[in-house]
This record gives C-alpha cells, structure tokens and sequence, in this order.
C-alpha cells in the first residue's frame, strides 16, 4: 500500500472556515481510503497564511518531504497548499527531488512535470486573487473599526473579560491590582511596583508573580481607562510584514469598554513615567559620555554591519534566571538580516532590505570569562603589572578582613581599660596630695569606675566571640581564601576592560584593540553559536540514546541541565529529521539511531 499524507488548510481564521476545515479533513480521509492507500500522518493547519512563513504544519510538512515518511502527498486544490507563485515552485522542487507525489482530490489527479505551465499560472492567479481579497478584507475591516464594530479584546487582557454576547465587563479582583498599579506608579518605578507586589503576593492569572515590563504595558495601555485605540499595525501583503502605522492614522474610541482607572488618573501616572524615563535616559547619556554605564558600553561593535552591541536581559521561563546579552542594534531594530536565521513569528519591528544583521548573540558571563582568559596574554604584551595589581586587593581586602577580627579588637580593648586603670590610680594619687577635692575626685571616680565597667563587658564578649570551635575557624578562612579569590578575579578583570579601546564582534572571533594600540584576536567557540550550540546538544541526545537506547527524557534533562520541556522538543525536532525514532508503544520501548548518525 502506497503511504500516504494529508494537508489541509482554511482560507481565512474566522468560526465558518473552521467548520469547512473540519469537513476538509473528513473528504480527505475519505479519499485516501477509497484510493486504498494507507495514510501515516495528517497536517491540518489552523491558521491561515499568504506565505509559509508562519505555518507550522506546512514547514512540518516541506521538512518531512527529505525524509522516507511517505510516498503521497495529498491536497484538496492547489490554493489549498499555498497562494504564493515562488512557495509554490520551491514546494514543487523539493516535492520532485525526493520521488514524492502530490494528488490533488478535487481534480483527480496527480501532478505530472507537463502541469508545470498550468500549475504555475494558476499560481500567479491564486496569488493575485490573494492580493485583492487582502484589500478587500483590510478596507472592510478598517471601515468596521472606523463604527465601533470591530473591538478585538485578546483573552488574557488583564482586568477585563468578554462575554459570550461579545460585551465587556470589568473583573474586580483583577482591577483592584490594577488600581493599585496605578497608585504607586505616581512615585514608584515598575522595578520596585512588582517587587512590592510580590511582597504582598498578588500573581497574574497564570499564577507568575508580575514582571516590570508587564507592569509598564498595563499602564501604558489607554484601555485601562475606557480607550481603545486600533489601527496601530498594518499587514502589507508585498512585505509580507506587520508594519507600524504612523499616530494621525490610528483610530481612537473613548468610553469602548468600561474603565477601571479614570483618565485623570491615567494621564498623571503616564506622566510620572515620562518623567522617570527621561532622567534615566539623561542620566544613561552622561555615563555613556563618561565611558558608559558598564565597563564595555560603547566598546563593543558589530563587524558585520558596524553597529554598536547593546546591554539586554531577558528571563528563563521556568527558573526565571536572568540572562545577560549584548546584542547589535541592527538586530534589535530590524531583526535578522536572513530569512532562515530569524525564528519565524518572532519578528515584531518591520524588516527592512538590508538593514538587518546576522552576527552573533553575546553572553556577558561568557564574554568575560573569556576576555578574562586573555588578561596573561595582554599583561605579558604590554607589561601590565599583573602582580601589582594582586598586591593591591590583597592589601585592602586584609585592612577590611582585619577590622573586624576579634583578636585584633581585643587587643584594642584591653590597651583602653589599660591606660583607663592608669587615669583611676593617678586620680588617687592627686586626691592624696591635694590637688582635687573630695567632691572632685567621687565625681570623677564614678566616671571612670563607669567606663572600666563597660570595657570589661565588650571585652567578655569579645572574648566569648573568640572561644569557637576549630571547625568552625576552618570554614571561615576558607570563606575569606574564595572572597580573596572572587574579588581578585573581578579586580583584574575590571583593570583589563579600562584599557580596551573597543571589541569588534565576528561570527567567530572577537577583534580586540586595547589603548595602546595593541591588537588582540580571540577566537569564539560553539557555545557563541546559536545554530552550533543546539546542534552540538542534539549530537549529545544522540550519543545519549546511542549508549542507553532506553534512556528517559527525564534522565537526558538532568544531564544536560535544561527543563524537560527543552529535551522534549530538541527530541521532536530529531524525530522529524529522520535521525532517530522510537521502537515501542506507551512508553515502553527502545530509541532507535539511524545508522547514517551512528556513523557520524
């Protein structure tokens, strides 16, 4: 029996095309068991497209195409597949290329390379068809916004939910977290707003405590107090990008829904943002004039496309560790430069030709291991005194260290109850010859007597202090050796980025010049490499099963440190190339690794 696929696909995303994708999917069961052909997997796309861009089940499908997964390809119609004349073609080529066949039901009939003409015709009239349904559809949705008629309100609008009758309510629980956002944001930033909230345990609806970004869009967005503003972002078909609309152009409705902070209230804590961001970018002007806000800011340039690399963090989803990046402004701005580096959907700035950058991402802990691996290097170049530099820290960490060493501070204490004793004899001493009177010297004597007695009691708890266990004493020095050590460490290295002039960044080196003009090539490895990266951890996965066929998701996410959920989707990712499979039903079985990456 011949194996055989199905793809399936909607025009457009609304409830009624559901239906017909439904009853799409049913013809195309159908057929292929009238055909009698054995069907192995289903491609069903939800989401309508122009491209294949953004089509998860069509790029399952082109990528399965190189594989041995099945023999046919079927289609309801060819605008089914795609109403895109150059998809169509490089589908076409792939589709020939690897002996597959594509049967199209509607017709009854495969294609053949005498269909090439037709077929491509049909595709520029599909696409044309496309171009002027996409204006048709964006004029009649710009006319419904212009009503009213047309209020998109996403399901996970904090403070708000949609009814059934497609009305808008406020939810008050969630409101009165906003409210107080709005409050506090009068004279708190959004840092110390969600470190307050945490405190007293308000979570979003997902249960995450609220980050500081989340926050400013909360405040940001008009909606909250009653205003929706639509036509903001526009989808150009020759693009095939969301582009920004200019502000005269947007669509504003005051009073749409119900507000939950009035507009007043709105407008001062926007303002009080504004004003907070401009002393912070004022303040991030003259530290960037005086070297910067960090020892490599305006030090770190792009060698592909001569941009500056900027600071940038960003959280782990399940630990929410933060992770430090320096990235090129190109990038930040217009995305990457090659289609097939940029991770589809992920775009938010328009593309613009030739104004994206492809270079690499930079880790900043890793940066500065590595640049702190070059500090012997440049120390024996230039003749940096690297030892002077150890000296140094030494000398202020023992002063630190020193100053509260209870030895040391008894030792203090015993010298003042000295030299008070002293005072107390010779005041006996001039109250025998006269000097003082009886009046004088009680007086005094009380004083003194009151300070002996003090110095006594600090001095006991010095000397309690003292009387701990050896144990203890070990830990403590050892404490100090890795405090010595950690701040040595930091102190070279910040010795070391004061005399870098600036770092030219390349796919696989670092150019390095210093002040004195010494220049310094520092190769970067795999773990600089995105694509090197992820493919070096799925050869480990590999090499994983190879040695225990029947090891666990579980056991490779221990391994390699990463969450469950990664390992999981690295091991899709090499089941749909076609370098491993499972051998086995319900989670018991055995993986099984091509012999071709057996080889490898």
């Amino acid at each position: 029996m011949l194996r055989t696929v199905i793809y399936c696909r909607c025009s457009t995303e609304e409830d009624s095309q559901q239906e017909a994708l439904k009853k799409q999917v049913a013809e195309s069961r159908e057929c292929v068991k009238a055909n009698g052909w054995m069907l192995v997997d289903e491609y069903i796309e939800s989401k309508s497209g122009t491209t294949a861009e953004k089509r998860e089940e069509y790029q399952r499908l082109f990528e399965d195409l190189q594989t041995d997964k099945f023999d046919i390809v079927q289609i309801k119609s060819q605008d089914r597949l795609m109403r895109n004349t150059k998809d169509w073609y490089l589908f076409i080529d792939r589709l020939v290329t690897n002996g597959k066949k594509l049967y199209m039901y509607i017709e009854r009939k495969f294609y053949t390379p005498d269909d090439a003409l037709i077929t491509g015709i049909k595709a520029i009239l599909a696409e044309e068809y496309s171009k002027e349904l996409s204006k048709k559809i964006n004029n009649a949705h710009r006319n419904r916004q212009k009503r009213g008629e047309s209020l998109i309100l996403p399901p996970g609008t904090y403070g708000y939910k949609k009814l059934p009758d497609k009305s808008v309510i406020i939810v008050e629980e969630e409101a009165k977290v906003i409210r107080l956002m709005f409050n506090l944001c009068r004279t708190m930033g959004c840092c110390r707003i969600a470190a307050l909230l945490e405190s007293e345990g308000y979570c979003d609806r997902r249960g995450r405590f609220f980050q500081a970004e989340t926050i400013r869009r909360i405040i940001r967005n008009p909606i909250r107090c009653g205003t929706v503003v639509q036509n903001k972002r526009h989808f150009d078909f020759y693009l095939k990008q969301e582009l920004k609309v200019p502000k005269e152009e947007w669509i504003v409705h005051k009073g749409a829904v119900p507000a939950i902070v009035s507009e007043e209230i709105w407008q001062e804590a926007n303002r009080a943002m504004d004003k907070r961001a401009g002393k912070y970018q004022m303040k991030e002007y003259h530290a960037e004039t005086a070297g910067g806000l960090y020892d490599l800011s305006g030090k770190i340039y792009c060698g592909l496309c001569g941009g500056t690399y900027y600071r940038t963090y960003r959280r782990r989803r399940n630990n929410h560790t933060k992770i430090i990046e320096w990235k090129c402004q190109n990038y930040l701005r217009y995305g990457r430069e090659d289609v097939e580096k940029a991770r589809l959907g992920r775009r938010k700035a328009p593309k613009i030709g030739g104004k994206g950058c492809d270079n690499i991402h930079l880790d900043e802990q890793k940066l500065l291991s590595l640049l702190e691996e070059s500090c012997k290097t440049y120390c024996q170049n230039c003749g940096t005194d690297y030892t002077g530099i150890t000296d140094r820290v030494l000398t202020v960490l023992e002063k630190v260290l020193n100053g509260s060493d209870p030895l040391e501070k008894r030792k203090e204490l015993k010298q003042v109850l000295s030299r008070q004793e002293l005072l107390c004899e010779k005041l006996m001493d001039k109250l025998l010859e006269g000097v003082i009177s009886d009046e004088d010297y009680k007086r005094r004597k009380a004083e003194s007597d009151e300070k002996i007695k003090d110095l006594k009691e600090e001095l006991e708890t010095y000397q309690q202090s003292e009387d701990i266990h050896a144990e203890v004493k070990v830990r403590i020095l050892k404490i100090e050796e890795r405090l010595i050590e950690d701040i040595l460490r930091k102190a070279v290295l910040s010795e070391l980025l004061k005399n870098i002039k600036s770092i030219e960044v390349f796919e696989d080196k670092l150019k390095i010049q210093f002040q004195n003009k010494f220049v310094m090539n520092l190769p970067l490895n795999e773990e600089f490499d995105y694509a090197a990266r992820k493919e070096a951890e799925r050869k480990r996965i590999i090499t994983y099963m190879g040695e225990n066929p029947c090891i666990t998701a579980k056991e490779i996410a221990e391994m390699e440190q990463i969450s469950l959920t990664a390992v999981n989707y690295r091991i899709k990712k090499l089941r749909q190339q076609g370098k491993i499979y499972f051998a086995g039903r319900g989670g018991h079985g055995k993986w099984i690794v091509c012999e071709s990456e057996e080889g490898k």
